[in-house]
């Protein structure tokens, strides 16, 4: 962790105090807060900070913590839309049960058989044919 100072002088003193971030040496929304606060605590009662420097920084305040929510939020639809995708290649895969399918194998050559069985390896499914199991994105056709 990486310590931040924040000074302040009134009349002659100076007082200083530090704040610890986080171990990304990023200033986060609670780091923030807390020179805020630090900044209220030390300031000089006779000439404190005006009025709109103050919501100046509640402001900032604010669109830091908008934009960690922002962040967090399409974190969120990230995972969620990997896994609908995952979801819908399973689906997809399922519906090959008992179709005759022509595969490209890790060789270059073409075989054929029937789906008999479907698992997942990961995030792709594989379907089973003749014993071997072949990635879904090997199929070259399908036979009813």
């Amino acid at each position: 962790m990486s310590p931040v100072s924040y000074s302040t002088s009134t009349s002659g003193t100076t007082s200083t105090s530090t704040t610890s971030t986080t171990s990304t040496d990023q200033l986060g929304k609670n780091a923030f807060l807390q020179l805020l606060v630090t900044q209220m605590k030390y300031q000089d009662p006779l000439s404190p900070q005006s009025n709109t420097q103050f919501i100046a920084q509640l402001a900032q305040f604010s669109s830091l913590e908008q934009m960690t929510n922002v962040a967090q939020g399409e974190q969120n639809l990230i995972a969620d839309l990997q896994a609908l995708q995952t979801s819908q290649s399973l689906t997809g895969a399922l519906q090959l049960l008992g179709a005759t399918v022509t595969v490209m194998t890790s060789n270059g050559s073409q075989t054929s058989g029937t789906v008999t069985a479907v698992q997942t390896s990961g995030s792709a499914p594989t379907v089973m044919i003749n014993g071997t199991a072949y990635p879904i994105s090997s199929i070259q056709s399908v036979t009813r």
